[in-house]
């Protein structure tokens, strides 16, 4: 049993009739021999055998009684896997994009809430002999850092060892469960209140410790957005402040440019998938000493400047993308809710240099991460987990209810990429070939473009709402165009100094 934090409640909110609110993560195998008694029988078997490891699969959304202010995941007492584990053939050939269209279609169906919130789909007939696995989640359960848990704990040589799992309760039981713990859990409230005002005095102390006197406007420039944080700015340059041009906002502009990728999200979803090289991608790093995250920043850069180009015309300004950021820190009781927020950073769609741009995204990254680091973000965090849900849930519903022209635009794209493992885990004798994302879009995003490493290989994939960007079939072409760019540019001339 576990109550939904504020941010779970958010994204729970955004899975409404005209959205989605849940995210996948899509496993490629090659031809192998199916295991005995077939592939669908294996699946559901595994599944059983690691429900220890994964209660998350027993969840189901419960309101708690007496109209307190709580909702919770609790354990069901029948799991039916041949509901929850289903497969389909493709037909002849199998093709990628048949696969493709395939998956887009799962991923505009809503998952029921008087049941667990996930579904796993076996993909067979895939050319040349393969299958692919599906494993869909809704995202108001966990982040999208838990589908390669759930990968690797299904598989032959899990990482994890198997835990002790929680019986289910009987309704009555579950009803008086959840009344207890709601009943105590908002009598605490107030205690949870002046325990993290009191962690906020101590943060700020600490704050004035490093940063002097100047803490204080330091941090209004650092939560601020950024029209909003420079008159500060411009106070310290006056009293004489030198470090005042360091400090960035963690928003950096309250107008984003206008772009081909904002807009009114909806159920009408497509992906495409770009396939790099870990190897190119670090190269295109290091020509400014900087990292694989960096050349993704910066090669997607070149992918949107030039679609742009081809869709009516460039901003002179950079667009803003936003990249998420975990609150993890491995010593988390509720192991399965959402721990991840967003950095947002200025990316470089405005330079015609392949080198400028990855420079620019390197110093855009390190200065946002600076931000981060410089504020209590931890504490928002658990600020988030006391914001009621009657409070957190209608934004969230209107912001995915308003029309094109009056849907904030916050960022413009979303980019992520994470290091994912060298080896790949084995099912049944057969490894995963590939593996790739199908993300989540935020109200007014029409874009996201994230990955995941798998040994030597990362599949970028492009989740895009084809009702605002209609050609996101062609963005692999821009990709592979953008790291071609990269590849060839030179590197950045190192630094010299000069002797004194």
């Amino acid at each position: 049993m576990q109550r939904l934090t504020g941010l779970d409640e958010m994204y729970l909110a955004l899975d409404t009739p005209k959205t989605t609110g849940h995210v996948a993560g899509i496993a490629v195998f090659e031809a192998s021999p199916p295991p005995p008694g077939g592939r669908l029988a294996w699946l559901r078997t595994r599944v059983a055998e690691r429900l220890p490891m994964l209660p998350l699969l027993r969840w189901s959304l419960h309101s708690v009684p007496l109209g307190l202010d709580a909702r919770h995941w609790v354990e069901v007492e029948d799991l039916n896997l041949e509901e929850h584990i289903v497969a389909t053939s493709l037909p002849t050939p199998g093709s990628r994009q048949q696969l493709l269209d395939f998956v887009d279609g799962i991923m505009a169906e809503h998952l029921p809430r008087d049941r667990p919130m996930w579904r796993i789909h076996l993909i067979e007939g895939l050319e040349n002999g393969g299958f692919a696995l599906l494993v869909k989640i809704t995202h108001g359960l966990t982040d999208g850092s838990a589908l390669w848990a759930i990968y690797d704990a299904l598989s032959d040589e899990p990482s994890d060892a198997p835990r002790t799992e929680s019986a289910p309760l009987s309704p009555l039981r579950r009803r008086v469960a959840l009344a207890r713990r709601a009943l105590t859990q908002t009598i605490a409230r107030p205690l949870e209140v002046a325990k993290l005002q009191a962690d906020l005095a101590a943060w700020a102390s600490g704050q004035v410790a490093k940063e002097g006197m100047a803490a204080l406007p330091h941090t209004l420039m650092r939560v601020l957005p950024g029209e909003l944080s420079r008159p500060f700015g411009g106070l310290l340059a006056k009293v004489g402040e030198e470090h005042q041009r360091d400090i960035e906002p963690l928003m950096p502009t309250m107008r984003p440019p206008a772009s081909p990728f904002n807009g009114t999200v909806t159920t009408n979803l497509g992906v495409a998938l770009t396939d790099f090289a870990v190897a190119d991608l670090r190269a295109v790093g290091k020509k400014v000493g900087g990292t694989v995250n960096d050349a993704v920043l910066a090669i997607t850069a070149g992918a949107l400047r030039a679609y742009m180009a081809d869709h009516g015309g460039v901003s002179d300004q950079p667009l803003i993308g936003s990249a998420p950021i975990s609150w993890r820190t491995g010593q988390e009781t509720e192991r399965w809710a959402n721990h991840v927020w967003m950095l947002f950073l200025p990316i470089p769609t405005h330079l015609t240099d392949p080198t400028a741009r990855v420079r620019f995204a390197h110093e855009a990254a390190t200065r946002a991460k600076t931000t981060w680091d410089n504020i209590p973000s931890h504490l928002v965090r658990r600020a988030a987990a006391l914001i009621p849900s009657a409070i957190m849930a209608p934004g969230a519903r209107i912001m995915t209810a308003l029309p094109a022209g009056v849907v904030p635009r916050l960022y413009n794209v979303a980019i992520s990429n994470v290091r994912g493992p060298q080896q790949s885990p084995v099912y049944a004798g057969a490894p995963i070939a590939e593996y790739f994302i199908y993300g989540f879009l935020s109200p007014g995003c029409g874009l996201l473009v994230a990955g995941q490493s798998l040994g030597d290989r990362m599949i970028l994939s492009a989740t895009a709402c084809k009702d605002i960007v209609p050609d996101y079939a062609t963005f692999p072409s821009y990709m592979e165009a953008s790291m071609k760019e990269h590849l060839a540019a030179p590197a950045e001339e190192p630094k010299t100094t000069k002797a004194s």
